[in-house]
């Protein structure tokens, strides 16, 4: 008996309410000191690790949002419908929560659950515990394309994996 497999395209597969990529725009979200901070994030992914389920995130080592995930081992992941909020998105991913209130100029909404910060104004949210990082170092990328595209700067990321602790959607 033959098998007759047929190619299909992965964004077909993968459920739309929590894809990452190019045009799957995300909000990542932490606090520290009870300040909130929040960035745009596209790349990161769901999985399955330590009899866990996770979700793994990039974070540049520039990136403000970084020292609050840090701080407090936990973090949000907001997914918005992006045809309402891509102003608000694009805005978050391009100033520094350093220099403003990032979230009052984008006119979001932070709300918690389970003292992790996560913004209300969500499709569906992932409110997550960091379980592992690491640093992306230049020895550690095989491709020198890659590093020429995305680390000429030398600003890496950091991969965290967290356990998804609880998943809330609309």
């Amino acid at each position: 008996m033959q098998h007759n497999f047929q190619p299909v395209n992965l964004d077909e597969i993968i459920s739309e309410e929590s894809r990452f990529g190019e045009d799957k725009w995300a909000l990542l979200t932490a606090g520290k000191d009870g300040k909130v901070n929040t960035m745009t994030i596209s790349w990161g992914g769901t999985g399955f690790i330590w009899n866990k389920h996770v979700v793994f995130i990039f974070v540049r080592s520039s990136r403000y949002t970084k020292e609050f995930i840090d701080a407090s081992d936990e973090f949000s992941v907001s997914f918005m419908d992006i045809s309402k909020y891509r102003g608000a998105m694009k805005y978050l991913g391009a100033v520094s929560g350093r220099d403003e209130d990032k979230l009052a100029g984008a006119r979001l909404n932070v709300d918690y659950d389970e003292d992790i910060p996560y913004i209300d104004e969500a499709k569906n949210v992932v409110l997550c515990q960091v379980l592992a990082k690491q640093e992306i170092e230049k020895g550690g990328i095989i491709p020198q394309e890659i590093i020429d595209k995305y680390y000429a700067d030398g600003d890496y990321h950091t991969v965290y994996i967290a356990e998804i602790k609880k998943i809330m959607v609309r």
